[in-house]
């Protein structure tokens, strides 16, 4: 069963064998483990990116622009906070390839026609400019996301984290909180090293799903093997 955020908080005292002491405050504790959850699901992502998955349609501005923060959608326990665009097509058959800005710079001054080069976009602060500059343009964007952060779950909310490995987040902020020096640095030393063991259980969990990458096959198609 998943862990609601009073769980979390009780597993991070226990950890750090500070049930009921008044040392760390809840909130103290809660955003520690609110940053262990971003940084562990940001490490999820990077092992695999298609572990938190959504799609969103948008339509550029008269800038031919769209906000990359409004990617994000949900609200209360249920947020799914955008990370990383994956990609973005116009939902049919045209996929546009990610550049910088540095190497378009005259793409949006007027100087240089861009209709005939290759579909193209770029971040810019918080916007995501396509090229050729378009208003009005519906796109499909695919991105992936992390969770309603743990300090802002209702006190029965649940996180969005793998079943099963909840408690690396409370390691992670146990650690952290004891961090301090002192006769707790050997305790912080263990639970950090206690926390990597869990964390490369995870990975190896997400990062393979199916048993293809492992699966050794021989296609019957004759352009494979060169027949």
């Amino acid at each position: 069963m998943a862990w609601t955020k009073e769980t979390y908080l009780q597993r991070t005292r226990e950890w750090m064998d500070a049930v009921g002491s008044d040392r760390w405050s809840d909130a103290f504790l809660y955003a520690l483990l609110d940053k262990a959850y971003r940084d562990e699901t940001q490490g999820i992502l990077n092992a695999s990116p298609y572990f938190k998955f959504a799609q969103r349609t948008v339509t550029t501005d008269s800038n031919g622009q769209f906000s990359f923060s409004g990617l994000s959608s949900g609200s209360g326990d249920n947020q799914q906070n955008v990370y990383r665009i994956i990609t973005v097509t116009d939902g049919q058959n045209t996929l546009y390839r990610e550049t910088e800005f540095r190497n378009v710079p005259l793409a949006v001054s007027g100087t240089t026609d861009y209709l005939g080069f290759d579909r193209q976009y770029y971040l810019i602060g918080d916007n995501v400019q396509i090229l050729p500059q378009t208003s009005g343009l519906s796109l499909q964007v695919s991105i992936n996301y992390i969770g309603t952060p743990i300090d802002e779950l209702s006190p029965l909310g649940t996180a969005d984290f793998p079943p099963g490995h909840e408690n690396l987040l409370a390691l992670s902020a146990a650690a952290n909180a004891l961090a301090i020096g002192g006769s707790e640095f050997k305790q912080t030393q263990e639970l950090s090293s206690l926390a990597q063991q869990f964390r490369t259980a995870l990975y190896e969990d997400v990062a393979r799903r199916t048993s293809n990458p492992m699966t050794l096959t021989f296609p019957d198609r004759a352009a494979v093997w060169g027949g």
